[in-house]
């Protein structure tokens, strides 16, 4: 009888409702090159696909496509996006074959599909890939791969069965161990314990038991990182090759045999599974963690899964991130080595190998609160995202080493200061390499919006791994945003059936894009990368230009209008709360871009482009303060809506922006700030460690999105204390001369960072705080709050 294959589920364990719920069609990320009907395509995109991972032969009828979720690009609503173009691809004679490919497809109806015949061709693997879309064109995104399809067929080859064996143990004693290791043996593990970490091993099957950091916290030692559940096992081996039932996966299936074998500080597994044999011997050091590892087979084959050892990791407990150079082809993730796994709040491990056999691959799968990064051996990565693994032996040593930031700060900068240093420097850059962005946080999503906070970062990180400057991670995302992959806050919108730029809404994401741009290009980009980009480059500055609706300088919204009462999101980062039209956040992160931008351009030969940014920038500069200042305050207000009416709610970090971009002159800039301060106490800010209120007042309802309307004043973005763009007020305080009002903020901020306090787990809400402490957050790690780094790397950094 014909089912949706897509929809077939694998087997669960027999435990009450411990089901895992994996189904055998799954999306999968792909980088991609243009196809040769693609033209205009990036060079390097990433596209997902529906993967159908049969356990053998199956029958296959017919393919439907209708619309299904897009990218979430913004939270005020969700769009269903649809196939345009698309490629059905089969497994067959050991290759694949295209059967079906398709362009130009028009939007149907929800509940009328597009159907297209497969004429019951029998196949052991099915890859979909959607090579374009109605809303994000070419980076199709991983929402409407899991939801666009139905594949109606029939297995010919029924689920593979349950199949867990156990490894048989040889010998196991502890003596012998090192100075400064201890060992226990206890609940089918061995654990060690070291001056630097934690470690532990199952016994039967091999995988970590336990991983716990020391390197931040003496005491985090036994706090276990990784992803642990009951009748689960996503650590060590994995292996599913194409057509065939797993061998070992994560669920129901360890079908192996050999052996353990425990030493004093080493732990050996030696088993075989198919045609695969696999030598694990792990090492455990005083000050690092080795694995000898080897693979050998005399047969080639190919998996859609492979690893010798998998780490998978509990975002909750710590959003993991992967710092490491991009390399895209083949499935998303991949990373060469040497690399650098962070663990907000805990550590960090630097991973390296000698072995030019050895990558790593990373995947955040935040709705099962997992981050996992797989070590491959011996494996070739083709386009379509499967794995080849030849036939031979290969083998590699492979060192993970807790590791400390380098010294970064001059010998004067103050204790609080140095230990929030010591604490963010590896998170302040949450990269993710299956998106091959700097994103939100490793469990989160990419954000354009923060663009110009990683650009002012990078001289102050330097290297975060041998040979990978900062810049280089900063250059990614650009990369990204230039030709025009989605992120929140960015990408493509549908309003009332039309289809327009999200930064017509969201206008900070042009502009602090535009400024990130600006500071690469200064900084760090070459003539050959300028040359490659300079057509996007000119396009991106001329979408913001557009945005100039009335001609004084300064952007608008048409879409958001910031009118009291209309519930809209917001144009700037403060999202919940209804900016709109003209927004002092946003433009003044344009000035500084335009006059960099205007240097840039002028020193590369394009003279004319730079007169009309300096103009540009002239007309903004002068329509500034006219537009936004006060009188009845004394500062600078929010936004300016369509109304005409300013929206003052004394927003503390919006003048800071604006002030250290250069766009009140100094005495006045100084009396907005001492007005502030003064506020600040009169209103009675608690102790800055947990952050500070982007507004000293509260935001009535009718000037916040309806989401926020009817919680107290003090709640998340009203209010909420952060560290988020505290950057901006420290930066303007120094250029007023304000130095010991700046100093002592900074010192109060960095106690927050030193004691790890202001972020934490995925959704643990500590990124934000009530005036009376309570976290009132939700992600627990914004990467903008670590653009407080700006500040002290300009006050105390050595470089």
């Amino acid at each position: 009888m014909a089912t949706d294959l897509l929809k077939i589920r694998d087997l669960d364990p027999p435990m009450g409702d411990l089901f895992s719920d994996l189904s055998i069609g799954s999306p999968l990320g792909l980088w991609s090159s243009p196809l040769d009907l693609e033209e205009g395509a990036p060079e390097h995109r990433i596209l997902h696909a529906q993967a159908l991972r049969l356990h053998g032969t199956a029958r296959l009828d017919r393919l439907g496509i209708r619309p299904s979720r897009g990218f979430h690009n913004c939270g005020s609503h969700t769009d269903l996006d649809w196939v345009t173009a698309f490629r059905l691809r089969a497994w067959q004679d050991g290759n694949w074959q295209n059967l079906i490919e398709k362009t130009g497809l028009e939007r149907s109806e929800p509940h009328h599909p597009h159907w297209f015949s497969l004429g019951g061709i029998e196949t052991s693997a099915v890859l979909i890939e959607i090579r374009r879309c109605g809303i994000d064109r070419w980076w199709t995104p991983w929402n409407l791969a899991a939801g666009a399809f139905t594949l109606e067929g029939e297995l010919i080859a029924p689920i593979g069965p349950r199949l867990e064996r156990l490894l048989q143990a040889t010998k196991i004693t502890l003596d012998g161990l090192p100075h400064d290791v201890s060992a226990t043996r206890s609940g089918g593990e061995v654990r060690f314990v070291t001056p630097r970490y934690e470690v532990g091993f199952f016994l039967t099957r091999p995988g970590f038991s336990h991983l716990g950091l020391k390197t931040e916290d003496s005491g985090l030692g036994g706090r276990n990182l990784l992803f642990q559940r009951a009748a689960s096992f996503p650590q060590g081996p994995q292996l599913h090759e194409i057509g065939l039932p797993p061998r070992i996966d994560s669920s129901v299936r360890f079908d192996c045999r050999g052996t353990v074998e425990v030493v004093g500080n080493r732990i050996s597994y030696s088993f075989r599974t198919g045609s695969q044999h696999y030598v694990l011997t792990w090492v455990i050091e005083p000050e690092a963690l080795r694995l000898e590892v080897s693979r050998e087979s005399e047969l080639e084959t190919r998996a859609w899964i492979s690893t010798p050892w998998r780490l998978a990791f509990r975002n909750s407990v710590s959003p993991a991130h992967l710092i490491g150079r991009r390399d895209p082809v083949g499935e998303v993730g991949a990373t060469p080595l040497p690399a650098l796994l962070n663990f907000p709040g805990f550590g960090s491990l630097a991973i390296e190998a000698v072995s030019p056999d050895v990558f790593l691959r990373y995947n955040a799968i935040r709705q099962s609160d997992q981050n996992t990064v797989e070590l491959k051996l011996g494996e070739i990565r083709p386009e379509d995202g499967h794995y080849l693994l030849p036939g031979g032996r290969f083998e590699a040593e492979v060192v993970f080493r807790p590791v400390d930031p380098p010294p970064v700060l001059s010998d004067s900068a103050p204790l609080s200061v140095v230990e929030a240093c010591r604490r963010t420097y590896y998170t302040a850059y949450s990269y993710r390499p299956d998106m091959g962005t700097l994103s939100n946080n490793g469990a989160s999503m990419p954000c354009a919006i923060c663009m110009d906070t990683w650009s002012a970062l990078s001289p102050g990180l330097a290297d975060l791994v041998t040979g990978l400057p900062a810049a280089e991670l900063v250059r990614y995302s650009l990369e990204r945003w230039l030709e025009e992959g989605p992120s929140y806050a960015s990408g493509r919108i549908v309003i009332e059936g039309e289809v327009h730029d999200a930064e017509d809404e969201y206008l900070m994401t042009g502009t602090a894009a535009l400024l990130g741009l600006a500071d690469y290009l200064e900084r760090d980009a070459t003539e050959g990368w300028f040359r490659l980009y300079e057509n996007r480059i000119l396009a991106a500055i001329d979408k913001v230009r557009a945005r100039d609706l009335d001609g004084d300088g300064l952007i608008e919204s048409d879409w958001r209008t910031g009118v009291s009462g209309s519930g809209q999101w917001s144009t700037c980062w403060f999202d919940i709360i209804s900016f709109g039209w003209k927004d002092a956040f946003s433009n003044a992160l344009l000035y500084p871009a335009l006059v960099k931008l205007s240097g840039v351009l002028k020193r590369r030969g394009l003279d004319a482009k730079a007169e009309e940014l300096t103009e540009w920038s002239g007309r903004l500069h002068n329509a500034y303060l006219p537009a936004f200042y006060n009188p009845e305050t004394g500062w600078l207000a929010g936004w300016r809506c369509k109304e005409n009416r300013l929206h003052d709610h004394a927003f503390l970090l919006i003048n800071g922006a604006a002030i250290r971009c250069g766009l009140v002159p100094d005495n006045r800039a100084r009396e907005i700030l001492e007005r502030l301060l003064a506020e600040m106490e009169r209103v009675g800010v608690p102790d800055p460690a947990l952050g500070l209120p982007g507004n000293l007042w509260n935001v009535p309802d009718e000037d916040r999105t309806d989401i926020l309307r009817g919680y107290p004043f003090g709640y998340y973005q009203n209010g909420g204390r952060t560290h988020a763009h505290s950057r901006h007020l420290l930066m303007a305080l120094y250029r007023v001369g304000l130095n010991k009002q700046a100093d002592r903020l900074l010192e109060q901020l960095s106690v927050g960072f030193a004691k790890a306090s202001v972020f934490g787990g995925n959704q643990s809400g500590v990124d934000w705080r009530y005036w009376d402490d309570r976290p009132c957050g939700y992600e627990g790690l914004l990467t903008d709050q670590f653009g407080f780094l700006e500040a002290v790397f300009f006050r105390w950094g050595k470089l």
